[in-house]
C-alpha cells in the first residue's frame, strides 16, 4: 500500500434523542445512558505530515478554540502509542458551534484518530483506537464509531442502534457557552430509572418523546435561555419532541419533514436573530 501523504476527513455533531445521569464510578466519572444520533453539522479536518506539528482553525467558530484543545491531546496520544513524532499539520474549520452538547471536540478527536491511522497505515487496530479515544473523552469512543448508538456506563460501552425513521433537527443555540464539567458538579439527583432501549420503528418519536435529559434542568439555571428555546419549540407547529442534548445549551426539535422545520426556523431567526439555529438531517 502506498505511502498516503495527507487525508481529510469530517468530524460530524451529535444529539443525544436522551440522557440518563446515574451515580459515579470509581474513577468518579457518572454512569451514563443515552441514545446519540449524528447529523449532516460536521467540521473539515485536514492532516497532512510535516516537519513539525501545526494547528491552523478557521470558519465561524475559530475564536472559541484554545490553545489547549482536544486536537492536541489526540495526537500526542496517538503518537506517543506508535512512539513516533508529532510531525502534522492540520487545518481545522469549526463549523460546530462549541461547548454547545454537540459533541464537537470529540468528533474533532475521532476524525483525527481515524486520520492519523489512515496516515500510517492504519497501525493501530480498531480496538486499540478505542482504547485510546475512552482516554481522551467519554464522547470519543460513540464519535468513533460514527453510526447512531446506545451509549452507557461513562461513555465507553456501546450498543447498535436500531434503524431510525427519517427525521429532521432544528437546533437552537443562545450563542453562549456552557461548561460540561461546571453542570456535572451541579448534578445531585441519582437517577435510578433503567431505560428500556428496545422500541418499534412505527412508535419511535412516542418512544423518544416519553425520555428526558437529566441535566436540562441544571442547565436551566445556569442559562435561562435554554428553557425559553424550548418553550419556542414546543409551541411550534409539527414538532414531535423538543429537549436539550448533552449537557446544553443547544437544544433540539424533532421534525418528520424538513420543509416544517425550515418554516419554524425562519420564524426563529425573525424573533430571535441573536440565537444561532439551522436545521440538520439525521444520518439513518
Amino acid at each position: 500500500m502506498p505511502n498516503i501523504k495527507s487525508i481529510k476527513c469530517k468530524a460530524f455533531a451529535k444529539i443525544n434523542l436522551f440522557l440518563n445521569v446515574f451515580d459515579k464510578t470509581k474513577d468518579n466519572l457518572h454512569n451514563l445512558n443515552s441514545l446519540v444520533c449524528f447529523i449532516s453539522l460536521y467540521d473539515e479536518i485536514s492532516i497532512s505530515e510535516n516537519k513539525e506539528f501545526s494547528l491552523k482553525v478557521k470558519g465561524p467558530f475559530k475564536n472559541f478554540i484554545t490553545d489547549k484543545n482536544i486536537i492536541k491531546k489526540t495526537v500526542r496520544s496517538y503518537s506517543k502509542f506508535l512512539n513516533i513524532k508529532t510531525k502534522y499539520k492540520i487545518i481545522l474549520n469549526k463549523k460546530i458551534p462549541v461547548s454547545a452538547g454537540l459533541g464537537g471536540g470529540s468528533a474533532d478527536a475521532a476524525a483525527v484518530l481515524k486520520g492519523l491511522n489512515n496516515l500510517n497505515n492504519k497501525k493501530i487496530k480498531q480496538k486499540d483506537l478505542f482504547n485510546i479515544a475512552m482516554k481522551i473523552g467519554s464522547d470519543v469512543p460513540a464519535c468513533l464509531y460514527n453510526k447512531n448508538v446506545f451509549f452507557s456506563g461513562y461513555g465507553q460501552i456501546l450498543s447498535k442502534a436500531p434503524k431510525l425513521p427519517t427525521f429532521f433537527a432544528l437546533l437552537i443555540n443562545p450563542g453562549k457557552e456552557l461548561s460540561t464539567k461546571n453542570i456535572f458538579n451541579m448534578y445531585k439527583k441519582k437517577n435510578s430509572k433503567k431505560i428500556n432501549n428496545n422500541f418499534k420503528n412505527d412508535k419511535f418519536f412516542f418512544w423518544v418523546k416519553k425520555q428526558n435529559n437529566d441535566l436540562q434542568e441544571y442547565s436551566q439555571k445556569i442559562l435561562p435561555e435554554i428553557k425559553q428555546m424550548l418553550n419556542f419549540l414546543n409551541r411550534s407547529q409539527n414538532c414531535l419532541v423538543s429537549r436539550m442534548t448533552g449537557s446544553g445549551p443547544t437544544v433540539f426539535g424533532i421534525f418528520k419533514k424538513k420543509i416544517d422545520a425550515k418554516k419554524i426556523n425562519i420564524l426563529l431567526k425573525k424573533k430571535h436573530p441573536h440565537w444561532w439555529s439551522e436545521v440538520y438531517a439525521i444520518k439513518t
